[in-house]
Parts: C-alpha cells; sequence; structure tokens
C-alpha cells in the first residue's frame, strides 16, 4: 500500500495542476484588439506669389592701382635730399619734389655750355660785321677799280698821240691790274661768308642742344612726383649714390583704384557689361570687413577684360572707385591696395517671377508641392537664376502653390502630410 501511494501521488499532484491550469486559461477575460491610426509627416509651407525680382551677380577680388609707376633716377648723383612724405605709405602732391640729387656738376656743365654758346654767338656777330665791311671795301675797291680803268685807258690813248711815255703807260696798267686782283680778292671773301656762317649756324644749334640738354639733367636733380598719389615701396634714402636708371621708389596714383572681378559666363548674360567706347557703365557696390566693421564704397564697372581663363573659363570685370580716400562710408575706412573686397553688381530686372528659398529645392531641381486636400505633388522645375539663399523659376508654379520647406527623405506622389506653420511668400529682394 505504501508503495503504490509512492507511485500514484506524483501522478496525482500533476494532474491536479493540469486541470487548474486548463481551467484559469479558459477564465481568463479576452484581449481588446486596438487600431493604430497612421502618423503623417509635419511640413511647414510657405505661398509663392509672382514677383518682380532684381538679379544681383555677386563677386569677389583684390584692389589694384589704377595708375602704378616706378620711379626711376635719370641723371646719377648722391641723394642730397628727401621729402618728409617719402616713405612707405607717405601721400605726395602733383609736382612735388620728391628727391634731390647733387646738381653742382649739372650747374657746372650748364656753365661750360653756355659759355661756348656765347662764344659761338659773338662769332656770328663777328662775322655778320666783316661781312658788312667786305661789302664796304667792295664798293669802294670798284670806284679805284673804275678811277684806274679809266686812268689807264686815257694814257693808253695819250701813247698812241706820243704825249705820254711807254713808262707811264706801263704803270697805269699795272694800277688798273693790281685794283682788278683787290676787287676780285674782296668778292671771293664775301663768297666765303655764307659758308662760313652756315658752319657757325651749326655750332651755334649744336650748343643750344648742349644748353638744353645740360638744363634738362639739371633739372632732373630735382625728382617730381608724377601725380597725387602714394609711396608704395621706398627704394633709396639721402646719402645714397644712384646712377642714371636706378629704382627710387614705386608709387601709385590716389585718384582711383581698381578691383578685377571673376564672374562665369552665366552670370554674365544677366549684366549690361561695357563691351566698347560709349557703351556705358555699371554701379557696383564693393564691401569689405575691417575689425567688426563692415565698409561700403559705390564703384562702377567700366571695362571688361578682352580674354577668358582657360582654366576656369570665367571673364573679368574691371570695377573702379574714385576719389578712394573721400568716397568711403566712414572716415576710418579707405581701400588700401591688396585689400580684398566682396562685390555685389546690380543685374536685370525679371518679370512675374517665383523665388524660393533654396532649403526648398531638391535634387534634380525638384520641389514638392502641397495640394489642397494637404497631399504631396512633385514638380520638377527649370531654375532661371539661383544663390546662396534662393532660386528663380518662371513656370512649373502657379500663384497661390504651398511649397514644402520640410526635407522628407521618403516624399511619393499623393503621400499624406500634415500642414505645420505657414511662411510668407518670398518677394523681391
Amino acid at each position: 500500500m505504501k508503495r503504490l501511494l509512492q507511485i500514484l501521488g506524483p501522478i496525482i499532484i500533476l494532474l491536479v495542476c493540469i486541470a487548474v491550469a486548463v481551467f484559469l486559461i479558459k477564465s481568463a477575460p479576452e484581449a481588446e484588439r486596438r487600431v493604430h491610426k497612421p502618423v503623417l509627416p509635419l511640413v511647414e509651407v510657405f505661398t509663392v506669389e509672382p514677383v518682380d525680382y532684381q538679379i544681383r551677380v555677386q563677386s569677389q577680388g583684390t584692389v589694384m592701382p589704377h595708375t602704378q609707376s616706378t620711379l626711376v633716377s635719370e641723371v646719377a648723383g648722391r641723394v642730397i635730399e628727401a621729402a618728409a612724405n617719402f616713405r612707405n605709405g607717405g601721400f605726395f602732391a602733383l609736382d612735388e619734389v620728391l628727391v634731390s640729387i647733387d646738381p653742382a656738376e649739372y650747374q657746372l656743365a650748364l656753365a661750360n655750355i653756355e659759355a661756348a654758346l656765347a662764344g659761338v654767338t659773338a662769332r656770328l656777330a663777328e662775322l655778320a660785321t666783316t661781312a658788312d665791311n667786305l661789302k664796304k671795301s667792295e664798293l669802294i675797291e670798284q670806284q679805284h677799280l673804275d678811277l684806274a680803268e679809266r686812268q689807264f685807258r686815257r694814257h693808253r690813248k695819250l701813247h698812241k698821240q706820243g704825249t705820254v711815255a711807254q713808262s707811264a703807260l706801263e704803270q697805269s696798267e699795272r694800277e688798273y691790274l693790281l685794283r682788278q686782283a683787290s676787287l676780285q680778292s674782296l668778292q671771293n671773301s664775301l663768297q666765303l661768308i655764307p659758308a662760313q656762317r652756315r658752319v657757325l649756324q651749326a655750332e651755334l644749334k649744336l650748343k643750344q642742344a648742349q644748353r638744353d640738354t645740360a638744363q634738362l639733367n639739371l633739372a632732373r636733380t630735382q625728382v617730381v612726383a608724377p601725380y597725387t598719389g602714394r609711396v608704395l615701396e621706398k627704394r633709396v634714402d639721402i646719402g645714397q649714390s644712384v646712377t642714371k636708371g636706378t629704382v627710387l621708389a614705386t608709387l601709385y596714383a590716389v585718384d582711383s583704384i581698381e578691383i578685377r572681378l571673376p564672374i562665369t559666363d552665366r552670370k554674365a548674360q544677366f549684366l549690361s557689361l561695357p563691351e566698347g567706347q560709349g557703351s556705358g557703365t555699371l554701379s557696383v557696390i564693393l564691401s569689405s570687413k575691417i575689425g567688426e566693421q563692415r565698409y561700403q564704397w559705390k564703384g562702377r564697372i567700366v571695362r571688361t577684360e578682352g580674354t577668358i581663363d582657360p582654366r576656369t573659363r570665367q571673364q573679368f570685370l574691371i570695377a573702379q572707385v574714385d576719389n578712394t580716400y573721400s568716397n568711403r562710408s566712414d572716415d576710418r575706412a579707405a581701400l588700401k591696395i591688396g585689400q580684398f573686397v566682396e562685390a555685389e553688381i546690380p543685374g536685370q530686372i525679371l518679370n512675374g517671377v517665383f523665388v524660393l528659398p533654396r532649403k526648398a529645392l531638391r535634387a534634380g531641381d525638384e520641389v514638392l508641392v502641397i495640394t489642397a486636400d494637404d497631399r504631396i505633388e512633385r514638380r520638377q522645375l527649370k531654375l532661371i537664376w539661383g544663390d546662396k539663399e534662393s532660386v528663380v523659376v518662371r513656370g512649373g508654379l502657379a500663384a497661390g502653390d504651398r511649397i514644402s520647406l520640410t526635407a522628407l527623405s521618403y516624399a511619393p506622389d499623393g503621400a499624406q502630410v500634415k500642414v505645420g506653420s505657414s511662411a510668407e511668400p518670398v518677394g523681391a529682394p
């Protein structure tokens, strides 16, 4: 009996547990099924309206001198004086003496040439006096010759009559021949006067040219500024000996500066560029940040370069700013050579276009239009213009269309969305 209980006891307990478990399962309450509603993506939209858009082409460049010169010594000598502003960055005025070279040697050379010129002038005056005297002597000698000729003829006639001796006839003949020779000598001397005068006049011109050269060399000892400007780099100072051709300094004019601005062909088509004489100019706004302040200068596009860079396929516009030390928004700021500036050039006005924020544009120039029933409609647009902030299109949209600003990773046509906040319509800048 005891043995039987040991065998049946565990079986009975197992059966009781199974019966309780079945009862509990069957008596448990039935679970309620819940239907999950789909979560719609929330999007921010803005409404587009047609506007007139002013294109503004952005570029940048480095300030360059409009006029830059290398100041060179035209004479040799020792620098004895330099202007107070003859320093790097110093300002100077037109015709201001920047450097003085010792003029003593050139003053002596000029004095020698002037003395030689005075000698030639005196010889010309002496020759003129000689010519006058010879002409007077010729007249007198001609009269003497006439008298001698009459005397000789009279003696010859009387000799034939036997009233004059042979010796008297020969004496009158010798006198007549001597007067002829004397007159011929005077005439020969007069004929040489023009040639002598030409020689002296040629020598006079040579001495005058030498005097002018000496005066020019003396004047060149005073090196003057060719324009109002500023010293970019000084090369010499007082006490230094220079030769002809020695570089004294590099200068640039401050009446205006230039900036070389690169633009692409696509941007150039929206600008009225000056391509020839009389084609006008285009305004430009230049700006640069100095410290914590940003300054602006007004300029103009005066010309375009005649070639396109073969590496970048860009062309270059030349902007010019006049009176850079007065044409500025703040007296503490001025455009300096080598300064980097940003440029904004007003271009064409596009009428009746749509301006979209750039973040609304998806890959492939596509936007998501939210329909009236809050569904997605994908549209591909053809861009006219674009910059960092916005893009401009003409077709593919209509007034009142709502464009999604929210980036959706999955946006099939017809997908339902939930519209959140709405941005203001984008207008012309």
